[in-house]
Order: C-alpha cells, then sequence, then structure tokens
C-alpha cells in the first residue's frame, strides 16, 4: 500500500508544481485521483504525510524550495543496466520533487541494485521507494515479495 501512497504523493507534487506552489481546487485533485482508482484512505494518508513532511499549514508548498536539485546523480555503467528507464526517472522525480534526499536516493538504488539479475522496473523501483520513504525497511530488506511484481523489460538503458 505505500507504493500507491508515494504515487499519490507524486501526483500532488506534481499538482502544487504545475499551479506554482499552490494546492488549489483540492476537490478536483480528490475527484481524480478517485477516479484514478485510489481510496479515500490512501489519498488522505498521502496528503497528510505530504504536510507533516514540509511542515507546513498554508497553501504554500514550493517557496522554501529552490527551483531546482544542485546535484545531478549519474548512474555507474552497473546501475544502467541493473535499473529501467523508467524506473530511474521516477527515482530523478522524486528527488527533484523533495520527496526524498540524496541519502535515500542511494539507499533505494542500492537496494535495487540487490534485488534481482533482472533490471528492476518501475513497480519494483516504486515499492522499494516507498519503504525507504515511510521507514519501513523490515519487507524490503527481504526480497523474496518483490520477486513476484518483477517486469520483462522492453528496453535496456
Amino acid at each position: 500500500m505505500g507504493d500507491r501512497i508515494l504515487e499519490i504523493v507524486v501526483h500532488l507534487m506534481d499538482h502544487i508544481r504545475d499551479n506554482q506552489g499552490q494546492l488549489s481546487e483540492m476537490e478536483g485533485v480528490v475527484s481524480e485521483l478517485k477516479n484514478l482508482g485510489y481510496t479515500d484512505n490512501e489519498i488522505s494518508s498521502a496528503y497528510s504525510w505530504l504536510l507533516e513532511r514540509f511542515e507546513i499549514t498554508d497553501n504554500t508548498f514550493y517557496s522554501q524550495f529552490p527551483e531546482q536539485h544542485f546535484s545531478t546523480r549519474i548512474l555507474t555503467n552497473y546501475e544502467r543496466f541493473q535499473f529501467t528507464t523508467d524506473a530511474h526517472g521516477f527515482m530523478i522525480k522524486l528527488l527533484h520533487h523533495g520527496l526524498i534526499d540524496d541519502e535515500q536516493f542511494e539507499s533505494v538504488l542500492e537496494r535495487g541494485a540487490m534485488f534481482t539479475p533482472k533490471p528492476v522496473g518501475l513497480e519494483q523501483i516504486k515499492l522499494i521507494a516507498s519503504a525507504v520513504v515511510f521507514r519501513d525497511l523490515s519487507d524490503v530488506d527481504n526480497f523474496g515479495w518483490l520477486e513476484s511484481k518483477a517486469e520483462a523489460p522492453s528496453e535496456i538503458n
């Protein structure tokens, strides 16, 4: 369930960025999320986590953040073969939205690289990232549950 909440958080951050730091028309956003199949509980959990994470009580979120992340993490040759383009893109999005920091980014990469000889896809990286973000690493360190979520990559980076 953590991966679904993380998906909602990313969706909310995209909405905030598109609206110049404002979380406006929340009813429309909630309706859109419900149409995508998310439950009220998942939406509420994501919204609460987002507010708690940034300790913000008003409607402006990005006013305290720089426009861009200042560093660029280049994948090693080994890492490029370990992650699909979609998985790496999702990680970059989390980093640039400020949902994870550099240390968490590295933690997700490390766990993902250990998990399978096949490239880690988008669904697996969401599961790993949500465990790191929500600090539920007990399951992530037992990678057997991720094997069932393995994707057959259509391309390698």
